[in-house]
């Protein structure tokens, strides 16, 4: 898995958002697709706690950065995810 964390499409987000993509991305490399799902409504939750929100592009940056090192069947259920984020 690359470097996400020294991803240039990263420069310009808070650090907050960034460290919960860490998080994400983490988790993701520990976990299926099916306990993902979980997590990503509970970092959700916490988002809302702090009144942050990721945006429309920040949302597909996530996708995309988990979406370069799937497998074919990865990539099926993060399209299925994507709707929750």
């Amino acid at each position: 898995m690359r470097n996400f964390e020294n991803d240039p499409r990263l420069k310009n987000m808070s650090p907050i958002k960034r460290a919960i993509i860490g998080e994400i991305m983490t988790g993701r490399s520990n976990a299926s697709m099916e306990t993902m799902l979980p997590e990503i409504m509970k970092i959700n939750n916490e988002l809302n706690k702090r009144k942050l929100s990721f945006t429309r592009e920040e949302s597909q940056l996530i996708i995309d950065i988990m979406m370069e090192n799937a497998s074919p069947a990865e990539k099926q259920k993060i399209q299925m995810l994507k709707s929750f984020l």
